[in-house]
């Protein structure tokens, strides 16, 4: 028979690590803003990943050059893998996207669906 309980924690311990946090029960301004949040583990990794983005330092992007137009779907999750790997600092992973942006830029490019310079400003920015 079915266990769904069973089922729920292997999938947790296979998919998930799990990471203890102790809050000092006299910090009151801590408990009381963890208190307010509906799902404290979303609340957590929002904060975790915007210390890890000003923080960071850019080994393969150059974070002076801005994107401030929109870009479609697929060019969207290609910037969005890069950031990752440029985190990671994945070398390999990340020239294979870059290259990746490069192709994704010029077929939209030649479908009038981008413009030559923002192509330029991709280029400029992932692939060095």
């Amino acid at each position: 028979m079915f266990n769904q309980q069973e089922y729920v924690n292997r999938f947790i311990k296979d998919h998930y690590r799990t990471f203890k946090v102790r809050v000092d029960k006299t910090d009151r301004v801590v408990l009381e803003r963890l208190a307010k949040e509906e799902n404290i583990n979303q609340y957590l990794l929002a904060l975790i990943r915007a210390d890890i983005q000003s923080r960071r330092t850019y080994p393969f992007i150059d974070p002076s050059i801005v994107i401030d137009f929109p870009l479609s779907k697929t060019m969207q999750e290609l910037v969005q893998e890069a950031e990752r790997a440029d985190i990671l600092e994945d070398y390999g992973l990340y020239m294979n996207l870059s290259d990746a942006i490069d192709s994704q830029a010029k077929k939209e490019t030649a479908h009038h669906l981008m413009s030559e310079s923002q192509w330029k400003a991709l280029m400029r920015r992932y692939h060095q």
